[in-house]
């Protein structure tokens, strides 16, 4: 599956970079591309969408799934 998420917080490339990281630290993922620009996360795999907010936590940024 593939899938485009919004992505609440994300200011600089760095939050990308985080948001990037702890996606890609999820059993299943096989692929993320976050885009600053636009706000979203482009996230593919077979994966539980639950862990994409649950990778999150502790931080500032939030994910609508």
């Amino acid at each position: 599956m593939e899938k485009t998420y919004d992505i609440v917080g994300m200011k600089c490339d760095g939050c990308a970079r985080k948001v990037t990281e702890a996606f890609s630290g999820i059993s299943g993922v096989s692929k993320v591309e976050v885009s600053l620009a636009d706000n979203k996360a482009v996230v593919a795999g077979d994966f539980d969408e639950n862990k994409l907010q649950e990778s999150l936590e502790g931080t500032h940024y939030s994910v609508k799934i």
